[in-house]
């Protein structure tokens, strides 16, 4: 049987941000509370852009992959925390969105649809994790 790193959330957002990314890559974090746990969640291109239209308190349902980040700080202190990585969502039980990787070159010159692609790694885009 093939590994799977799927996860599926859906809650209520809190502290919803943009982040600049070194490559203008459109990019938002948040905190997903689900029942009395919050869990952090990380959206690229036009999910990070669907998200970034809510404020906190939208409800949302979050599929994506699971990571942990692990880095040292400034005393060095090691931290862990536990990460979703966004390809799919539902806002508001409404509006569905997945994750559009850029189109394949090929597969556009022969009209084709590209096939449907994995959220990118989070070093992709040049972000490190780090203290929400």
């Amino acid at each position: 049987m093939p590994d799977t790193n799927e996860i599926r959330f859906s809650g209520t957002i809190e502290r919803l941000k943009s982040i600049q990314t070194r490559t203008g890559t459109s990019m938002a974090t948040f905190l997903l509370k689900v029942g009395q746990d919050r869990f952090k969640v990380v959206a690229f291109k036009n999910i990070a852009d669907a998200i970034l239209k809510n404020s906190d308190g939208a409800q949302v349902s979050v599929t994506g992959s699971g990571s942990i980040n692990s880095w040292k700080d400034n005393d060095d202190h090691w931290h862990n925390d536990f990460q979703l990585s966004a390809w799919d969502i539902e806002i508001h039980g409404g509006e569905k969105l997945s994750y559009e990787k850029a189109p394949d070159k090929e597969a556009n010159r022969f009209n084709k649809q590209p096939e449907a692609q994995e959220a990118p790694p989070i070093d992709e885009f040049d972000y490190k994790g780090g203290p929400f």
